[in-house]
């Protein structure tokens, strides 16, 4: 049997791959499937270059074809009993709806979620809450069909220990989309004595923000997993308060690594974390602030939530998010098998 991975263009974002490239290895490490990955040559970002890169994908033979996330309409162009479809969360809808703006929300709505996931021999999800937004969206009847399957921790993580700067601690924000409410946290640790590490592009309204409040701060983007990686082990706190997430895995990773993280008091950021973050309102700034200033202030505090996150991502098991996959082509390949006897 052989599974080929659809990824988006690697113009897109970096998230999504780092995921599932692990996957990758892991099914290419136990199991005796020919794996395969596709990277899209087009960015989504016109109709032309979707038909070009669903064009580009049917020239490629597989048993199994795994859309991977993001480019959900690439189902359309696949056959249905071959086809699986993960799908992180519904940001674009929500964004649409957020800026009223029905025509663009009808578009992602259809050709994003709908008929891919109509389509699709299988549909997987990060998380349950994630699930529960497909069925808002999609009604329950398509929304059944949505299997959860969690993100698992990276196993190469290694903890890594280190004092913590009481004076001047590092604090890591990984991510700058809209969501990940950089403008709240800049505003959150104005005047408290500390550097803000930040990963990803910056626009000039957050510049002029950091220095407003005349936060020391650096910025990195474009890095690759070994770079991200030596910036979690650099911190002393990872911040992660944001306002919507399919799944969260900057907390596992800092669980993993050894580094308290404070994260929002929301779903699933709040069910990914359990014992091992600091939960705040990631729209209240002063909640944001007095999570900081506990981490910082108090050693005993600090020393639980890393002993407790390091117990807590040892639920994300690679192996067990591995044979859920693997199940799922399996169940497909065998029912392509039966078909052809009949």
């Amino acid at each position: 049997m052989k599974v080929l991975f659809l990824f988006r263009s690697k113009k897109t974002g970096f998230s999504i791959e780092e995921l599932f490239n692990g996957l990758v290895e892991q099914v290419r490490r136990h199991s005796t499937y020919e794996i395969g990955s596709l990277v899209m040559p087009y960015l989504s970002s016109s109709v032309g270059s979707m038909v070009n890169n669903m064009r580009f994908v049917r020239r490629c033979k597989a048993d199994i074809y795994h859309i991977t996330g993001d480019n959900h309409y690439l189902a359309l162009g696949l056959p249905s009993k071959k086809t699986v479809l993960t799908v992180h969360d519904c940001i674009i809808l929500s964004r649409q709806q957020t800026r009223r703006n029905p025509l663009r929300f009808a578009f992602f709505w259809l050709f994003w979620y709908y008929l891919p996931i109509w389509k699709a021999g299988a549909v997987t999800t990060i998380s349950g809450k994630s699930k529960k937004e497909l069925i808002r969206y999609l009604g329950r009847r398509l929304g059944a069909k949505v299997v959860v399957i969690p993100n698992f921790c990276d196993p190469t993580l290694e903890y890594t220990p280190k004092s913590f700067r009481t004076s001047t601690p590092v604090l890591l924000q990984i991510g700058t989309g809209e969501n990940k409410n950089l403008a709240r946290i800049v505003e959150a640790i104005a005047g408290i004595p500390c550097r803000l590490e930040i990963v990803g592009p910056l626009d000039e309204s957050v510049r002029h923000k950091l220095n407003e409040y005349s936060i020391a701060y650096g910025h990195s983007q474009g890095l690759s997993r070994s770079e991200v990686i030596r910036k979690y082990q650099h911190c002393d706190l990872v911040l992660f308060a944001s306002t919507y997430e399919g799944f969260g895995m900057p907390i596992l990773e800092a669980n993993a690594i050894g580094r308290p993280v404070i994260t929002s008091d929301l779903s699933p950021m709040r069910e990914v974390a359990g014992l091992g973050a600091h939960l705040v309102n990631p729209y209240s700034v002063d909640s944001i602030r007095q999570g900081v200033l506990k981490i910082m202030e108090d050693k005993l505090y600090r020393e639980r939530l890393i002993k407790n996150g390091l117990a807590n991502c040892k639920r994300y098991s690679d192996a067990q998010v591995t044979a859920h996959y693997k199940a799922i082509y399996g169940r497909l390949y065998d029912k392509q098998l039966g078909q052809k006897d009949e």
